[in-house]
């Protein structure tokens, strides 16, 4: 089956799935909600799913995703019990737990108890069917003009998902966790969840956002997660992939930011057969800031994508984003970033950097920085690098009687250390980097 049909029939079974789900709503709520997932079906409908000859996809490989049917019926699995998930949880860590289960709220492996005050942490699902008037204007729910296909398959099909609002002057005093939770079905299934995370002014808070999977299973992950921050408000986000070797996952965070916000994120892609994040960044007054970084590791069978938008359309906006790739055996990736910088954004700062590390002869890397810049009194760079481990690294360690694969080992877990110790949270980080040295199998020396 070539491309063109693969996109065609992708495009006419999503199609029904949305006719299907449409007709009998799931029943989250208000009719405003309907209206809006019943204009994002038919903005699907009408634009279909991209092909090689749109930018933005043009080194992503759709084929094996659209070329597989996935379940989009939620099932019931709350009969779940900690232990179930227990090598899936953060270790000596006093934090705000929701579970979400296949893509919907787990209230009994979940743990709310360490938020008080104003703070609203909350399934999405639950706060729609209240609908006390706050998310009819949240822009966490808007249909954006630009969204892709994917994204309006979210907006029309999300089910459940987190909802986060703390007021202005709030600082929860524990972290906040949102772990995404796939168990394995009869039939491949598909999940949408939808998280909105709104901070009022001078708010902050730490948050993590992590999707993992008990069992080996195959099935689609689409997720969307749209952050809010009023003036002076501050937030920490990490977002951790670590899905099942056999899963398909897409992952889009939109971050919309006022005068004095900051945002210090940090995204992590360790598992999936097939993956792609999407940071979209857009500033809306002066002072603000925004730094991300960045790490990604592919093997055999492993194909990882990062896209990077970020838009400077006011003055005085700061960004950096540091993204580091380890690539061995036949694993493929891809870093796509662009920094935009329009005409009335002087005294823009933005940096972007991509390093890679490829580990084999069959691992390939694609990249693609952008800088567009409008106007003429900025402060910007980009770079991009993809090397291999030098002999006389290898050579020092080897030479103080280190074996050469725990040498070579031990070169890579140093190469995204520089990533992982910029998490704040310790089991976290530690959790990070036992997987990144558990993943990583040192290959022999190319012949």
């Amino acid at each position: 089956m070539n491309a063109a049909t693969t996109l065609q029939d992708a495009a006419a079974r999503y199609g029904r799935t949305l006719q299907d789900r449409l007709a009998t709503p799931a029943g989250l709520g208000p009719a405003w909600l309907h209206d809006r997932q019943r204009e994002a079906a038919a903005r699907f409908q009408l634009a279909g799913f991209p092909d090689a000859r749109a930018e933005d996809w043009r080194y992503t490989p759709l084929q094996g995703l659209l070329g597989r049917e996935f379940r989009a019926e939620a099932q019931d699995l709350l009969a779940l019990v900690p232990d179930d998930i227990d090598e899936l949880l953060l270790r000596d860590t006093d934090h705000c737990l929701l579970v979400f289960v296949n893509g919907r709220f787990a209230p009994r492996l979940s743990r709310l108890d360490r938020i008080g005050g104003t703070v609203r942490v909350d399934s999405l699902r639950e706060a729609l069917q209240r609908d006390d008037g706050v998310l009819v204007t949240s822009p966490g729910l808007a249909l954006n003009e630009d969204a892709h296909a994917f994204e309006t398959l979210n907006a029309a099909l999300f089910e459940d998902g987190a909802c986060l609002h703390i007021p202005a002057g709030e600082h929860p005093g524990a972290p906040i966790e949102l772990l995404f939770v796939t168990v394995e079905l009869d039939e491949p299934s598909m999940h949408h969840p939808r998280n909105v995370l709104t901070l009022g002014a001078g708010a902050s808070a730490t948050v993590v956002e992590r999707y993992a999977a008990l069992g080996p299973s195959q099935y689609l992950t689409n997720a969307t997660t749209e952050i809010v921050l009023g003036p002076n408000a501050r937030l920490s986000h990490t977002r951790v992939q670590e899905e099942s070797i056999a899963a398909f996952h897409l992952g889009r965070t939109r971050v919309r930011q006022a005068a004095g916000s900051h945002y210090a994120g940090m995204t992590v892609a360790l598992g999936g057969a097939w993956s792609r994040s999407e940071h979209r960044v857009e500033f809306s007054a002066p002072a603000a800031g925004f730094e991300l970084d960045g790490l990604y590791l592919a093997g055999d069978g492993q194909f990882v994508d990062n896209h990077l938008d970020v838009r400077h359309a006011v003055p005085g906006c700061s960004s950096r984003e540091t993204f580091k790739g380890l690539l061995h055996g036949a694993g493929r990736a891809v870093f796509d970033g662009r920094i935009i910088v329009e005409k009335a954004a002087q005294k823009t700062d933005a940096a972007l950097n991509n390093a890679n590390l490829l580990l084999s002869r069959n691992a390939e890397v694609d990249i693609k920085p952008q800088l567009e810049i409008y106007a003429d009194d900025v402060k910007c760079s980009h770079g991009a690098a993809v090397g291999q481990i030098q002999p006389a690294e290898l050579f020092y360690l080897r030479s103080r009687g280190i074996p050469e694969a725990q040498a070579r080992q031990m070169l890579c877990v140093g190469f995204a250390k520089e990533i992982i110790d910029a998490c704040g949270l310790p089991a976290l980080r530690a959790r990070l980097e036992a997987a990144v040295t558990r993943q990583l199998v040192p290959p022999s020396r190319p012949a």
